[in-house]
């Protein structure tokens, strides 16, 4: 189990902020920020901005449900609705075998708290300029490779705070906060 359910509308309002800041990206960089987002988030806060649930894919961490909107807005079909109904949120296009995303509307940032966006300015800034395999090399870290040598692609988000050098009193925290998290739902 990865720790904290995905706050849809979250993920929904961090991918189009992201994108509002950098206009059209592909998919691998987008996924990249939110990643390090999220890990930068938990490592501070005790908990993950979107909650999406991290598949150690080969080119690195990818979240779930954020590629899965992404699915649908290319495809226009989707078996999860949510997925179909956030998708008119974005514009694919594809070059060769890269999908590039585009915002079709501005973030909702009063889903954002101060520190989500506070870490996704952070995340934005340290990655922008990293190329592919920068990216990749930068994003199997020890979770991603733990998740990697387990066969199991999900990557719990107790080893992504730890692959951060997460404190073990904010280890802890984190801890508490996934349990009420699951708790809550």
């Amino acid at each position: 189990m990865q720790g904290f359910n995905v706050d849809k509308n979250k993920t929904l309002n961090a991918a189009l902020y992201v994108l509002n800041r950098l206009g059209e990206i592909d998919y691998h960089k987008i996924f990249k920020i939110l990643y390090f987002a999220d890990q930068e988030h938990l490592k501070d806060f005790g908990r993950p901005i979107t909650g999406d649930c991290y598949q150690a894919m080969n080119f690195g961490p990818v979240p779930s449900f954020l590629y899965d909107i992404f699915k649908a807005a290319e495809k226009g079909i989707h078996p999860f609705y949510e997925a179909v109904e956030m998708s008119a949120a974005f514009s694919i296009r594809r070059s060769g075998n890269i999908p590039y995303v585009t915002a079709k509307t501005e973030a909702d940032q009063d889903e954002l708290s101060d520190s989500d966006l506070e870490i996704l300015n952070k995340s934005i800034e340290s990655n922008r300029e990293l190329n592919f395999e920068e990216l990749v090399k930068k994003s199997h870290d020890a979770a991603w490779t733990s998740a990697a040598e387990r066969m199991d692609i999900e990557m719990p988000y107790l080893e992504i705070a730890e692959a951060a050098g997460t404190s073990q009193d904010m280890m802890r925290y984190i801890t508490l906060n996934a349990e009420n998290d699951q708790n809550m739902h």
